[in-house]
């Protein structure tokens, strides 16, 4: 096969490869009960596919409520989708994704965890080394703000290693901050105090220990009660 032809072949193999790993995945998983929200705001009400971690980032497989449609959406198509497992809601929302050498990006999703001033996500990705490294772009799971959105960009989910278990971490979105916390990044608790200096009782928790990486939840939901009482009555 000549370097042309297997230029030409290569992403279409990709994509048949994709879209045939994500079938057999589903085949598997039974659809939970959920909805979608297009990016024009209206609701559809059907099941969702639960598909690997790293996938869900990047497309939902979606049965309509009529049960005779399936349909295969991305973040250009949805701006969010939710279903229900258990006792639990489980919500991904689209964000933009910065492609590696690339200025204009994909859109994706990431699973939402705690609403509110601080936003807390789960973001999956297959770590390419031991130790993260925030100060430098080409670290794989680096992740920046887009200048002038309402939402940063992140570096793309990789699309091999089906079949894998991803890395998953948190990342914390504020809309007044100049780019997202990645908190695997973190020297706990010392950048947990840095970044939530501005509530002193939650700063003196934690420089006494009382948390631990594993309760960044609990501490994003005390900052939100905490920020909330700093508004205005009106």
């Amino acid at each position: 096969m000549s370097h042309t032809l297997r230029q030409r072949c290569g992403p279409v193999l990709l994509i048949c490869f994709l879209s045939l790993s994500i079938s057999a995945f589903s085949q598997k998983k039974k659809p939970l009960p959920g909805y979608v929200v297009t990016t024009g705001g209206d609701t559809l009400l059907g099941a969702i596919y639960p598909t690997d971690p790293l996938l869900q980032q990047i497309q939902v497989e979606f049965l309509t409520v009529q049960g005779n449609q399936r349909l295969t959406l991305d973040g250009y198509q949805l701006a969010s989708y939710t279903y229900f497992k258990d006792q639990d809601t489980i919500r991904y929302i689209s964000f933009p994704f910065l492609q590696n050498g690339s200025t204009k990006p994909n859109r994706g999703f990431l699973q939402q965890l705690i609403t509110g001033e601080a936003q807390l996500y789960y973001y999956s990705a297959h770590d390419t080394g031991p130790t993260p490294m925030p100060n430098n772009p080409n670290v794989y799971f680096y992740i920046v703000p887009q200048k002038n959105s309402n939402y940063p960009l992140f570096t793309a989910p990789r699309r091999r290693g089906l079949g894998r278990n991803p890395a998953r971490s948190f990342v914390i979105y504020r809309e007044n901050q100049d780019r997202l916390a990645h908190t695997n990044a973190w020297k706990f608790p010392k950048d947990a105090v840095t970044y939530f200096s501005e509530c002193p009782e939650l700063v003196a928790d934690l420089k006494s220990r009382r948390y631990r990486y594993r309760d960044i939840p609990q501490i994003v939901r005390r900052y939100n009660a905490w920020f909330q009482t700093q508004k205005p009555t009106p």
